[in-house]
């Protein structure tokens, strides 16, 4: 028998990589992000978490992920 997945699992993975892109978005139009920034966050497989890198610091990584999870879950 099949099994249904249920919203307390959590989002999907599709769910997710089209919130992270999404928040991709709404970062680089809403704010002054500079470019480094954004070409790195662009670079990013949005498959997986945003992640530090050369020019994303631990802190935007973060808050971005979770701005994504939320994006996803709602």
């Amino acid at each position: 028998m099949a099994r249904r997945k249920t919203r307390a699992a959590g989002p999907s993975d599709e769910s997710l990589r089209i919130a992270r892109t999404i928040v991709y978005y709404e970062a680089c139009l809403d704010r002054e992000v500079p470019h480094a920034v954004a070409r790195e966050l662009w670079a990013h497989d949005m498959n997986l978490p945003f992640a530090a890198g050369a020019h994303v610091s631990v802190d935007a990584a973060r808050l971005l992920e979770e701005r994504a999870r939320r994006e996803a879950s709602s």
